[in-house]
């Protein structure tokens, strides 16, 4: 990598009633990853990118973050502090946090530096973050890990749309897909996902391109078996016309990243669209559906 690309730190103190919920506004942001320094007292970091979005970004967050007063009082409170760092610096934030963790009923979630040799049972993703899109354990994600430990069967071709690091597309094909087709809007998240799809030794099934799930449509994506999206609510919303004709008949798609009022918003438009919820699942305040046409 370029050690001179540099990122913007992002250190925060809010109440800890309020991590969450600040948590999720980070990710919002196109951090992607949030490193939790204190849970008690509720110090966290994250990264952005510094480019020509940065200024308008700290600026959203910062306003969204004082929004947050009006649900959590403690906030009118809260602590920001934003430097500078270079991007070996960010690389090296992440190795002190960032250790294998099962996920799953099989899945393990292992950093590439870290030895990890694969029980019997398990399967093991391994894992660089990159540029700070996170390391596979943030609540929604693990949602999408465990629906593909169930959903995953024979050599199904699976979509992945907004791939970010790649974890999840690398796992389906970690867990016998025989086909993965992962797509992203952000360069540099191709080029992780690509590279983390080599470190496991699955760059032969998993297809990671830059592109809109529209732009794959008008190239003659073939119609797929599984699709998982790990967004926004209001994202989900967005893609599910493109989704459906994504699915091939009887297919299933998990839609995650699902917090709070977005939820409710999403559903209608399911319903709106034709579309069945199969099952919900919820981890800590996060919501993922599973869900198909028809």
């Amino acid at each position: 990598m370029d050690s001179g690309t540099q990122y913007c730190e992002i250190a925060l103190v809010v109440p800890p009633d309020a991590l969450e919920a600040v948590t999720h506004l980070l990710h919002d942001s196109g951090t992607g990853g949030v490193i939790i320094d204190d849970d008690a007292r509720a110090e966290l970091r994250a990264y952005l990118p510094r480019d020509e979005h940065l200024a308008t970004r700290l600026l959203a967050l910062r306003r969204s973050l004082t929004d947050l007063v009006a649900f959590f009082p403690g906030m009118s409170e809260w602590r920001q502090q934003e430097r500078f760092v270079q991007e070996e610096d960010w690389a090296n934030a992440w190795r002190d946090h960032f250790h294998a963790v099962r996920v799953g009923r099989r899945l393990v979630v292992a950093p590439t530096w870290e030895p990890r040799a694969a029980q019997a049972d398990e399967v093991v993703v391994r894992l660089d973050p990159g540029m700070a899109f996170g390391t596979g354990t943030h609540a929604s994600t693990v949602l999408c890990l465990r629906a593909l430990e169930e959903l995953v069967a024979g050599p199904a071709h699976v979509l992945d749309v907004g791939t970010g690091s790649g974890i999840l597309a690398i796992a389906a094909a970690l867990l016998g897909a025989g086909e993965v087709t992962a797509l992203d809007i952000d360069p540099l998240a191709v080029r992780v996902a690509r590279q983390n799809a080599q470190v496991n030794k699955v760059s032969d099934r998993v297809h990671v391109h830059y592109a809109e799930l529209r732009d794959r449509l008008r190239d003659s994506l073939p119609r797929v078996d599984l699709a998982v999206a790990n967004l926004t609510a209001d994202l989900l919303v967005g893609i599910l016309p493109d989704l459906a004709q994504a699915l091939a008949p009887g297919a299933r798609a998990v839609l995650s990243g699902i917090i709070g009022p977005g939820a409710a918003d999403l559903e209608a438009a399911l319903a709106a669209g034709g579309w069945r919820v199969l099952q919900e699942s919820r981890l800590e305040d996060w919501l993922a559906l599973w869900v198909s046409r028809g």
